[in-house]
């Protein structure tokens, strides 16, 4: 009797080994159903005409061309999750168009603009539709992101799209790097014509939309001395969902200011926020391990496995089920 106790114990203990093991290594399934419309603007930012235009560069035909072409190079890319790597990457055109410097910060998204640059006749129409010049491939080689250019693109990025958990996914971690106090600086002493000069791209098309990122970057510097005058240490909501990040934006210009070199002691109590109310233990800003890696890596972006259940990554994410 006691030798069969043990033998169904050991049977019921590699029956949770395994089974825990292929639960832990199933793939995510991204569902094409949950890209956000009007790629995810946020309420009230002024960049529909852009987006419009944008849309409008980009023919069916030739994104259907790509997509058949990437889908068959990798057959173990879904087409749905091809549609959220598109979507990531329009949302890089956006960025580009306005900035003077956007590295590719994402493998995953750089795929898919290889894949565009193929359709050599194709891509440069749609490059002269949208910007009116020839939009030039420009990734990321250096094996780490380039600090402060990724700071200020997080900056931006969440200013302009809500978060969700392909972004993540896509991207890596934002909000990890400190924004350079050059730039800081800058707002402090320039004025809006000069600012708006320097580090973006001004056409009359886009001018209402970089004022309004000019006019949040003085909010978040103006705000920061009123709450060290509060608190020298700061204190911030705690993002509760994926989407409308923007509140974190405010965090990173508070300690790039006054604790730049220390920044990330105090910007991960907030980046990394606690567990949703009802996800069953995924983290609020994202479901992972916690390491902090670059999209740039191949193990890198944060996944469901380890701090949320099946059943809860869909709910935190948005955009993923298993």
């Amino acid at each position: 009797m006691g030798v069969f106790i043990v033998i169904a114990v050991g049977a019921g203990i590699l029956f949770a080994v395994v089974y825990g093991s292929k639960s832990s290594n199933k793939k995510k399934v991204w569902l094409k159903e949950n890209i956000p419309d009007h790629l995810g603007l946020l309420q009230d930012v002024p960049a529909q005409e852009l987006l419009n235009k944008l849309e409008a560069s980009l023919s069916y035909e030739y994104i259907n061309q790509v997509k058949i072409r990437f889908l068959s190079d990798h057959p173990e890319i879904s087409e749905d999750e091809f549609e959220w790597r598109l979507f990531e990457l329009k949302r890089y055109f956006l960025l580009n168009s306005i900035m003077h410097h956007t590295p590719m910060f994402s493998n995953k998204v750089d795929e898919i603009w290889h894949e565009m640059l193929m359709f050599t006749k194709q891509y440069e129409t749609f490059s002269v539709k949208y910007l009116g010049k020839m939009l030039h491939h420009t990734p990321n080689l250096e094996p780490e992101p380039a600090p402060q250019e990724r700071a200020f693109f997080d900056w931006v990025f969440s200013q302009l799209f809500e978060i969700t958990e392909y972004s993540w996914q896509a991207w890596g971690d934002f909000f990890h790097y400190p924004i350079n106090r050059n730039v800081l600086k800058d707002v402090e002493t320039l004025d809006d014509e000069q600012l708006k000069q320097k580090y973006f791209k001004v056409t009359e098309e886009n001018e209402e939309l970089i004022d309004y990122l000019v006019s949040q970057l003085r909010t978040h510097l103006n705000s920061t001395q009123q709450i060290y005058n509060i608190d020298k240490k700061g204190k911030f909501e705690r993002p509760a969902r994926y989407g409308d990040l923007s509140g974190l934006s405010a965090m990173m210009v508070f300690y790039s200011y006054f604790y730049f070199d220390d920044y990330w002691v105090y910007a991960k109590e907030y980046a990394y926020a606690g567990n949703v109310q009802g996800t069953s233990g995924c983290s609020a800003v994202f479901c992972g391990s916690g390491g902090v890696k670059d999209s740039n890596h191949a193990d890198a972006g944060h996944t469901c496995s380890g701090s949320c259940s099946s059943s809860s990554c869909s709910s935190c994410g948005g955009g993923c089920s298993s």
